[in-house]
């Protein structure tokens, strides 16, 4: 029955099969520097090219995405709000970059963010993490609580700035995770997608104006993409680039992540951007219209129930993706079923398979109820009576015990007639003799 059943899926599939758009495939293989890159479409949570990506690397700058996303929503209403630097905050930033922030110097939460998210000053990072979290140990602790409640299993900060530390670690499909978070907070997009930003003048300092240090937003750049959204960039010695950018000028949001790589990693967020923009559509491969399948119903008004997928499946599908390997798998979890029953009850599973991989699924469940049938009942229960096994058994116990009885009956009918026929010619006998 289940071969049947997925030769007919198979069929019904490849019948259902939308209009794919043709496009040209990204070679990345031959063409990408960074050594870790991820690709996320954030709408739908799908990763449409990996490299590497789930192999551990330094965080870099990438640490100070989760500082911004603490930050922001720790002030969130509150961004105006002044905090004053403490000089915990400005201990071994020797070297960095910095705003050159003073101890008891009063700023607002806002000019820290944008210090931090457009140019990527550590001291910034740092006043930040200890307003937020009383100190930078206490806040690392969130950072790390926060990145595994986004689903980053594979991530552990030490630091609020992304200062080099063997211990420290994250992936790019991690980053990218964390990022397509942050891509979604509108102040956030903001403010790391400026080019430049004024730092008011505070009790301590004069205004000063900080530049974007990401090359795919500053048009001062040969790395410029005008389709780029932020969203962090930075480099250190241990943990090479790690440039993470946003795009949305297609169809779908992307979020593109290369790290541990050398500059030239700028070229390819921006090629993998681009390619993403114009490659990739989301298709309905699978309706909760299309019948895949019926189940027998005993005891219904009905005597079957047709099959049909939950919710439609779509597939996010580059558009060179050859259809022909499209195949897919049924599980139904029973071979039938008793009335009454309920429409939308899961019966079994359907998975679509792409070249030996599995790319989609969702439950099979029942199209409509199926009532009981009085009539069919009696007989579906005196159907189980009789063939249930204690009833077999019974039945067996009965028979050998009628038949048990009868032997009996026999064999004493027989033992008194041998008695008396051996009685009679002994009787015979003596007459005779006489």
């Amino acid at each position: 029955m289940k071969k049947v059943l997925c030769l007919f899926l198979t069929l019904a599939l490849c019948l259902s099969l939308p209009l794919v758009v043709h496009a040209k495939a990204f070679d990345a293989e031959e063409t990408l520097h960074a050594p870790y890159i991820a690709v996320y479409n954030t709408e739908n949570g799908h990763f449409v090219y990996r490299k590497n990506a789930d192999e551990k690397t330094l965080p870099s700058s990438s640490a100070k995405i989760m500082t911004g996303i603490l930050a922001l929503e720790h002030f969130e209403g509150r961004l105006d709000t002044k905090v004053t630097v403490t000089s915990a905050a400005l201990r071994g930033l020797e070297g960095s970059a910095v705003l050159n922030l003073k101890a008891e110097e009063e700023i607002p939460v806002r000019d820290l963010l944008y210090a931090m998210l457009v140019a990527g000053m550590n001291d910034a990072a740092n006043v930040l993490a200890i307003e937020v979290g009383g100190s930078i140990q206490n806040f690392v602790t969130m950072m790390n609580r926060r990145a595994a409640e986004l689903g980053a299993e594979n991530t552990l900060y030490l630091n609020p700035t992304g200062f080099d530390n063997a211990s420290a670690y994250t992936t790019a499909e991690d980053t990218a995770r964390i990022a397509a978070h942050a891509y979604k907070n509108a102040t956030f997009m903001q403010m790391c997608s400026a080019r430049a930003y004024t730092v008011p003048a505070t009790n301590m300092h004069a205004a000063v104006t900080v530049y974007t240090r990401n090359s795919l937003v500053s048009t001062q750049s040969e790395y410029f993409y005008k389709e780029a959204d932020g969203i962090s960039s930075g480099r250190t010695e241990m943990g090479g680039y790690a440039i993470i950018s946003a795009s949305d000028a297609g169809n779908y949001p992307y979020v593109c992540v290369a790290m541990g790589g050398d500059v030239e990693s700028y070229t390819d967020v921006k090629k993998l951007l681009a390619w993403a923009d114009n490659n990739f559509l989301e298709q309905k491969l699978l309706d909760p219209s299309k019948i895949v399948a019926e189940l027998p119903v005993l005891a219904g008004r009905s005597d079957h129930v047709l099959i049909v997928p939950q919710a439609p499946v779509y597939v996010f599908l580059d558009g060179d993706t050859d259809l022909g390997l499209l195949t897919y798998s049924a599980e139904l979890n029973c071979d039938e079923l008793t009335a009454p029953v309920k429409k939308g009850g899961i019966v079994g599973t359907i998975t679509l398979i792409l070249d030996g991989e599995p790319i989609a699924s969702t439950h099979l469940v029942t199209k409509t109820e199926v009532r009981k049938s009085a009539g069919g009942a009696l007989l579906l229960s005196l159907k189980r009576t009789v063939t249930h096994p204690v009833f077999i058994i019974a039945v067996i116990l009965l028979m050998l015990l009628t038949a048990l009885t009868l032997y009996k009956k026999y064999f004493i009918y027989h033992h008194k007639k041998g008695r008396n026929h051996h009685g009679k010619t002994r009787n015979e006998k003596g007459r005779a003799h006489q």
